[in-house]
């Protein structure tokens, strides 16, 4: 069964713990130009935009924002790939937040984000997954924000620090998959999630 496809926090999936792999999800997110960025995309066409391993696949949700309407995006992937995405996340750095000059007020501000949270659900085909609660590791990380990033913050490199709920799907049989999830923080202010139709196939057909 799909529930029982999952890595775990005592996992090291190719080589990494669970929360290095978060940081690597985190550096995607902010290297990608907003034009290009999958998390700003409603059909998918974007999915593959600078996806780097070819063992794990990325994907995610919206930005957070007070409209509860989640993008429908399909797309496909090979067979030989995992799949890791946020629930519902959150992350804090210097150059976004400057009033965060040292490491603890980046901590101490990522936790009050996520103390805030209120809703984190996922289903896959249907079925339930159990989301992970999985902190960044290192607690605070090097962060490299390009230019024209999705979330507008200055470019240059920061400290960060990134605490979340998450699902890492390890890689699926050929066929269709429907992933949902949506989260909540704020107490239920911001709303982010997506719904993916995703099609797994042989590795010569993954064109996404």
């Amino acid at each position: 069964m799909i529930i029982d496809n999952l890595f775990s926090v005592q996992d090291l999936p190719y080589g990494a713990t669970y929360g290095q792999w978060t940081v690597r999800w985190w550096q995607w997110f902010f290297s990608v130009p907003k034009s290009e960025n999958p998390i700003a995309d409603t059909t998918g066409e974007r999915a593959d935009t600078d996806q780097q391993f070819s063992n794990v696949f990325f994907i995610a949700g919206k930005l957070p924002g007070e409209d509860r309407i989640l993008p429908n995006r399909t797309c496909k992937i090979s067979e030989n790939r995992a799949i890791l995405f946020p629930i519902i996340n959150c992350e804090a750095n210097a150059l976004e937040y400057p009033e965060l000059n040292t490491d603890e007020a980046i901590l101490k501000h990522v936790k009050r984000d996520e103390d805030s949270i209120v809703l984190k659900e996922c289903f896959v085909n249907g079925d339930r997954i159990a989301a992970q609660r999985v902190k960044s590791e290192p607690p605070v990380f090097e962060l490299e924000i390009k230019k024209d990033n999705v979330v507008d913050a200055p470019a240059g490199l920061t400290r960060a620090s990134a605490d979340g709920y998450w699902v890492f799907l390890k890689p699926l049989p050929v066929g269709k998959y429907e992933i949902t999830f949506r989260g909540s923080c704020e107490f239920g202010r911001l709303y982010s999630g997506a719904s993916y139709n995703l099609q797994v196939v042989k590795e010569a057909n993954a064109i996404s």
